[in-house]
């Protein structure tokens, strides 16, 4: 790392720890609601744009592809649990038959 990025890092971390511990204190108590009204009212018009600008652009793309392709997951996963249900009946069916045959001295196959 070179010197310039490792007093940056220090610099950085002796920031947020004054601000963690003037947080703490009692008289910045008003700015510090003030400060998160204000994160709050922006961050909801962030967070409104960012809804619209996924509703439009993104969310319609993947939706259409989720169309698509969804009957071929759905078919996969099907087989894929009819598969983990024949493999545990056949130990469950074998585990019992060796217990049937060690309790009557019989093969069961």
């Amino acid at each position: 790392m070179s010197e310039k990025g490792f007093i940056l890092n220090i610099v950085m971390i002796v920031v947020i720890l004054t601000l963690v511990f003037l947080s703490q204190q009692p008289y910045f108590m008003n700015t510090g609601k003030n400060l998160y009204l204000q994160g709050i009212k922006q961050g909801g018009i962030y967070w409104s744009n960012f809804d619209e600008w996924f509703k439009s652009n993104i969310y319609p793309g993947v939706s259409r592809e989720v169309t698509r392709r969804g009957e071929t997951v759905k078919k996969e996963i099907d087989k894929q649990k009819n598969n983990v249900v024949q493999n545990i009946w056949e130990k469950f069916k074998s585990y019992f038959a060796a217990k049937f045959s060690k309790t009557f001295g019989t093969k069961v196959e």
